[in-house]
C-alpha cells in the first residue's frame, strides 16, 4: 500500500468527520457532555471522535472518555442508537460503550481502551487488538465486560468475545495490495430492565447479550448511571520522524442534525388563516439507516401550545401577534441541536382614519392619514377624490374648485398585507377672493383699503407692509421711514379659509433735492453740475447753463452766481434747493496766514482755496524744523491744528501746494501760517 495515498484518504475521512460535528457549537457539546482525557479530537452532538496524539517518533499511549451529563435510570428501558467508525490501523486499539456511576472516570491506555480500570461499570467492548495477557482472540472482537476489566476469562467478562470481522470493509492499496480495515456500522444498545438484558445489535441484528441483574451486582441497587463512551491509542515502536505512517481513528456517531424549517404562507400574513409549519432539516446518520428513528421533535409556537410531531398540522393561532416559534431536534444522544427561533407576524387588520385641514375651495387640501393596527404598521395607501384625483401618498394634498359636499376614499395595507378601507363626506367651504386699493403722499404714507370680491364673511384682515410691520385694520395707513421697493401683502381669512395672498409693490421714492456744495471757480471756467434727489431737474435762472432741465448741466460764469434748483420724482412731489458758485478772476491758490484751531466754530480748520484747480497733488504742512505734520490730496480737507493728536502752542508752520488747473498748467506755491492758541 502506498503510505501516501492512504494518508491522504485518511485526512479526507476525517476532514469531512471533523467539518460535520462543528455543526454544533462546542458550547453546546460541553452543556451535553462531559470529556477526559488527551486522544479526544471532536465532541459534539454529532459524535465523539477518538483519535492518536503521537509525538513526533509516532509514539502514542493516549486514554479518553466522554460522559453524558444527564444520567440515565437503568430501572426504566433504555436504547441508543450510533454509527461506530473504526479506521484499524496503526496505533488504534478500539473503544468501549460504557453505563458507570462516577462522571470522572477515565480508563487506562496501554491497550485498556480507555475502559480497564473504572470500577463500576459496564461496557460493550470493541477491541481491535489481541492480547494474549487478556486472553483475546486472534480477531476483533465484542464483548460484555464489567468493573474496568478486560480479561476474557474473568468473571467480569458477562458476554463474548464476539468476532466483529465479518462486518469490516477491506480495500487493498498497491502495489503491495496493504489493506485498509474499515467498520462502519450501525450499533444498536438495549437494556431491558424486565429481564435484565443488555444487548448490542450491528445494523438491527443482534450480535451480543448477556443477562444479568447489573443494578445489584455491579451499580450496588442504584440504577441511575452516567453513560458514554471510551476509547485508547498505543503506538510503542519508535519510527524516524520523516516516516509516512497511516493512524486510524475511532468515531461514535450519532449523527447529524441541520436543523431549519419552513412555514406557509413563507411570509408574514393577515391574521386568520392557519400556518403549516414543516420541518425542513437536513439529517445523516452516516449508516445509511433511517436517521428519522433515532431523533425527537419540538415545537413551541409561541401562544403557550407545543407540539412533539415532526410537521404538526396546521396551526390556528387565536389573535393576531408577534409570534416566537421554536423548533429543535433531539438526536439518539439526547444531544439537542441550537434551538431555531423565527419571529411569526400575523398583523390586525388596520382602522382606517384620516382628517383634512383646510376645507376650502381653490386651496391644497393637506390630507393626513390617522390609520392604526394593533399588529403591523401601514405600508401602503390609496386614496380617490370625487375630483378625479388618485393618491398612493401616505399624506397627499389635491383641491376642489367648488364648494359642498365632496367624497374622499383611502384604501390602507399593512406590512402583513392587512387592508381596510373608509369614506368619508367632507363639506368644502369657499375661501375669500380680494383685492386691494392703495394711495401715497410725498412724505412716505400709503393709504390702504380692502376688496372683497365674493359674499364670503371675512373674519380677519391681514396686511404685510413687506418692512417687518403688520397690521389686522381693514383699512390701514402705514408710514414708510425709508425710500425703497416694499412688496406689501394682504390676505383675509374666513373660518379655516386663507386667501389667495394679494401682493403689490409700492415705490417709496421721496424727493431729496441735493444741488451740490457750493464752488468756488475763475472767470469762464465751466463748472460741472451735479444734482441728486429725483428723476426730474430744473435749474433756475437758466442764464449761464447749457441745459436747465438735467441733473448735471454746465455752467460758464463771469461772476457770482446762486442757482435754485427744483426737483420733481414721478409721483410729481417737488422740493428745492440752492447752490452757490463764487467766481474768482484769475487762478491762483490762496492759503489763510493765520487760523486759530480752538474749537469756537470759527476758522478752527486751514483749507487751502483754489479756484480753478482742477487735482491737488498735495498739500503739506510742516514745523519749521521740517517735520511733516499734515499732508492731503483732497481740497475739501483741511489740517486742524493737532500734531500726534495734541494741540501745539501758537507757532509758524510752512506749507507746500502743488497741483494742475482745469487747463493743465501746473501750480505750485509755498508759505506760511501762524497757528494762534
Amino acid at each position: 500500500m502506498y503510505p501516501g495515498i492512504n494518508k491522504f484518504l485518511q485526512s479526507g475521512i476525517l476532514l469531512i468527520i471533523l467539518s460535520l460535528a462543528t455543526i454544533f457549537s462546542y458550547a453546546q457539546a460541553k452543556s451535553f457532555f462531559i470529556p477526559h482525557g488527551d486522544n479526544i479530537s471532536e465532541v459534539s452532538c454529532g459524535g465523539v471522535l477518538f483519535a492518536p496524539h503521537y509525538n513526533q517518533n509516532f509514539l502514542a499511549h493516549n486514554a479518553g472518555s466522554v460522559w453524558l451529563r444527564k444520567k440515565i435510570d437503568l430501572s426504566q428501558p433504555f436504547t441508543t442508537s450510533f454509527t461506530v467508525d473504526i479506521i484499524d490501523s496503526l496505533a488504534v486499539d478500539g473503544g468501549a460503550f460504557v453505563f458507570q456511576t462516577d462522571s470522572t472516570s477515565l480508563g487506562e491506555s496501554y491497550h485498556g481502551l480507555g475502559f480497564k480500570g473504572i470500577d463500576h461499570s459496564v461496557g460493550i467492548t470493541f477491541d481491535t487488538k489481541q492480547n494474549l495477557s487478556q486472553h483475546d482472540p486472534a480477531f476483533d472482537h465484542i464483548s460484555i465486560q464489567t468493573n474496568g476489566d478486560l480479561d476474557h476469562s474473568s468473571s467480569n467478562n458477562l458476554a463474548g468475545p464476539v468476532s466483529l470481522e465479518p462486518f469490516y470493509h477491506v480495500t487493498y492499496y498497491p502495489p503491495s495490495n496493504s489493506p485498509e480495515r474499515n467498520f462502519h456500522r450501525l450499533v444498536t444498545i438495549a437494556w431491558d430492565p424486565a429481564i435484565k438484558k443488555l444487548s448490542a445489535l450491528i445494523d438491527g441484528v443482534l450480535v451480543i447479550s448477556a443477562i444479568k441483574d447489573i443494578v445489584q451486582t455491579v451499580f450496588n441497587g442504584n440504577p441511575v448511571v452516567y453513560w458514554g463512551f471510551t476509547a485508547s491509542n498505543t503506538q510503542l515502536q519508535w519510527y524516524p520522524a520523516t516516516t509516512e505512517l497511516t493512524f486510524g481513528h475511532l468515531y461514535f456517531f450519532f449523527g447529524e442534525i441541520f436543523a431549519r424549517f419552513n412555514r406557509l404562507p413563507e411570509f408574514d400574513s393577515c391574521y386568520g388563516n392557519p400556518i403549516q409549519f414543516i420541518d425542513s432539516s437536513i439529517y445523516t446518520s452516516g449508516n445509511g439507516a433511517d436517521p428519522l428513528l433515532f431523533v425527537n421533535w419540538y415545537w413551541d409556537f409561541g401562544d403557550n401550545t407545543v407540539s412533539t410531531l415532526r410537521n404538526p398540522p396546521p396551526h390556528q393561532y387565536t389573535a393576531p401577534g408577534i409570534y416566537s416559534v421554536k423548533f429543535a431536534i433531539t438526536n439518539s444522544a439526547g444531544c439537542t441541536s441550537d434551538t431555531l427561533v423565527k419571529k411569526i407576524g400575523l398583523g390586525s387588520k388596520p382602522e382606517v382614519d384620516f382628517v383634512a385641514t383646510p376645507l376650502c375651495t381653490n386651496t391644497a387640501i393637506k390630507f393626513s392619514d390617522q390609520s392604526r393596527a394593533d399588529v403591523g404598521t401601514a405600508v401602503a395607501w390609496t386614496w380617490q377624490f370625487d375630483n378625479g384625483n388618485i393618491s398612493t401618498d401616505q399624506n397627499p394634498e389635491t383641491s376642489f374648485s367648488t364648494p359642498g359636499l365632496h367624497s374622499v376614499s383611502l384604501s390602507v395595507r399593512t406590512e402583513y398585507s392587512c387592508k381596510a378601507d373608509t369614506t368619508k363626506i367632507s363639506p368644502i367651504n369657499e375661501k375669500p377672493i380680494i383685492d386691494y386699493l392703495f394711495t401715497k403722499d410725498c412724505y412716505g404714507n400709503v393709504q390702504y383699503q380692502p376688496a372683497l370680491l365674493n359674499t364670503v364673511n371675512v373674519e380677519k384682515w391681514q396686511w404685510d407692509f413687506g418692512d417687518n410691520h403688520f397690521s389686522q385694520q381693514i383699512n390701514p395707513s402705514h408710514f414708510f421711514a425709508k425710500d425703497d421697493n416694499y412688496i406689501t401683502k394682504l390676505w383675509a381669512v374666513s373660518g379655516e379659509c386663507v386667501s389667495d395672498t394679494i401682493k403689490k409693490t409700492i415705490a417709496i421714492d421721496r424727493v431729496d433735492a441735493h444741488a451740490g456744495n457750493d464752488t468756488i471757480a475763475v472767470r469762464n471756467q465751466p463748472v460741472q453740475l451735479n444734482a441728486t434727489g429725483g428723476t426730474g431737474y430744473q435749474w433756475y435762472p437758466h442764464n449761464f447753463l447749457n441745459n436747465p432741465f438735467i441733473a448735471n448741466p454746465v455752467a460758464t460764469l463771469t461772476s457770482d452766481q446762486t442757482y435754485i434748483l427744483t426737483v420733481k420724482n414721478s409721483d410729481g412731489c417737488e422740493a428745492k434747493d440752492t447752490l452757490t458758485i463764487k467766481i474768482f478772476d484769475h487762478l491762483d491758490i490762496y492759503v489763510p496766514t493765520a487760523f486759530t484751531p480752538d474749537n469756537d466754530g470759527k476758522n478752527d480748520v486751514l483749507h487751502v482755496i483754489a479756484p480753478g484747480l482742477k487735482q491737488l497733488f498735495y498739500f503739506r504742512i510742516f514745523t519749521r524744523w521740517g517735520q511733516l505734520v499734515f499732508q492731503t490730496t483732497d481740497p475739501r480737507k483741511g489740517w486742524d491744528g493737532r500734531i500726534n493728536n495734541q494741540f501745539p502752542n501758537t507757532g509758524v508752520y510752512v506749507w507746500i501746494i502743488q497741483g494742475v488747473d482745469y487747463l493743465g498748467n501746473t501750480i505750485e506755491r509755498k508759505g506760511t501760517v501762524t497757528l494762534i492758541r
